[in-house]
């Protein structure tokens, strides 16, 4: 089976569980963007197929973490390569507490909004918290972090990171069984931009455990699966 077929059969499991469109993973969402599927041609179907067990509430896991690292202002505001390192770290250790509270405020802070997987992110969040659910762990621990600049000061650049990212789990309705997701461990890639005050994080793409690539849709690639 191809990779690609993979990511497609993936997405499709992920939708007729209603759980939130690309909230099932990293490789989730980076399909997503690169146009796998269309979450809205399936929303009729998806709540038919939802057959998980129905839970007490009371017994769902309880969000974490409710509390994430302090908005960098002054690294944002640092047009050099620590600036822009600082930036796209904080990206990645306040998602675990954005998907947990779907508090957006920082990502909104330093994500252009031509990113699509930043957006894709976002709206994940979001529509998470508007069906009553949230997030159990997925924190993501940044092992390494380089920043290749162009331009002295660096206007623009990639920064590559090794992480490794914590198991998760996905209350998408409190009376439904959760989900639970793998976490990831490799490289990750994202392209700052200083747009003129700050950064921003444009882009951003993910080496898998196994070695395949997943990037987001201005980079054209193909998706883990």
């Amino acid at each position: 089976m191809s990779r690609r077929m993979q990511q497609i059969i993936i997405i499709v499991a992920a939708i007729a569980l209603v759980i939130p469109f690309g909230a099932v993973g990293l490789a989730q969402v980076f399909g997503r963007s690169n146009g796998t599927t269309d979450a809205s041609s399936a929303t009729a179907s998806a709540t038919a197929q939802d057959t998980r067990p129905t839970v007490d509430p009371s017994s769902q896991p309880s969000p974490s973490p409710t509390s994430g690292p302090k908005l960098p202002t002054s690294a944002m505001t640092d047009q050099s390569d620590d600036g822009a390192t600082s930036v796209g770290t904080y990206l990645l250790e306040s998602y675990a507490y954005m998907m947990a509270t779907g508090d957006t405020d920082g990502w909104m802070k330093v994500v252009d909004s031509n990113c699509e997987v930043c957006t894709s992110f976002l709206s994940n969040a979001t529509q998470l918290h508007e069906q009553d659910g949230y997030q159990v762990g997925g924190e993501f621990t940044v092992k390494s972090a380089s920043f290749d600049g162009a331009g002295d000061p660096p206007t623009s650049g990639t920064l590559t990171l090794e992480v490794t990212q914590k198991d998760a789990t996905i209350v998408d309705d409190p009376n439904k069984q959760a989900q639970d997701v793998d976490g990831f461990s490799g490289e990750m890639q994202m392209k700052l931009n200083w747009d003129g005050k700050q950064w921003k994080v444009g882009d951003m793409s993910i080496t898998g455990a196994d070695g395949a690539t997943a990037t987001g849709a201005s980079d054209g690639g193909g998706a883990a699966g």
